[in-house]
């Protein structure tokens, strides 16, 4: 299940130069730009926080390749977010009871 929203990583100063490398590399996907005018700016802002749509950050670490170690953990910390984000929404289904009131 997908929920919208952004999904935020941080970034060691490493991975960001390797991502704002990578980006340039990546083959082309819809929000390809957001992503590296939001790496540029992360870097230049000397943020180490970077937020992301959900659905562009997904595209974005399909396409991603791993060619070295900060790429390569770029890549995990996104789909770990990713991940996250998918455990902070409560999944509910309609009709189902809270656990709580089924005992």
């Amino acid at each position: 299940m997908r929920h919208e929203g952004d999904v935020r990583i941080k970034l060691s100063r490493a991975e960001l130069t390797a991502a704002r490398e990578a980006i340039e590399l990546t083959p082309h996907f819809e929000g390809r730009i957001d992503v590296r005018d939001r790496l540029r700016g992360a870097v230049r802002s000397r943020s180490h926080s970077v937020a992301l749509e959900r659905e562009v950050a997904e595209r974005f670490v399909r396409r991603l390749v791993a060619v070295d170690l900060p790429t390569a953990l770029l890549r995990t910390k996104l789909l770990l977010a990713i991940q996250d984000a998918d455990r902070q929404v409560p999944e509910q289904q309609p009709g189902a009871e809270h656990p709580a009131r089924a005992a």
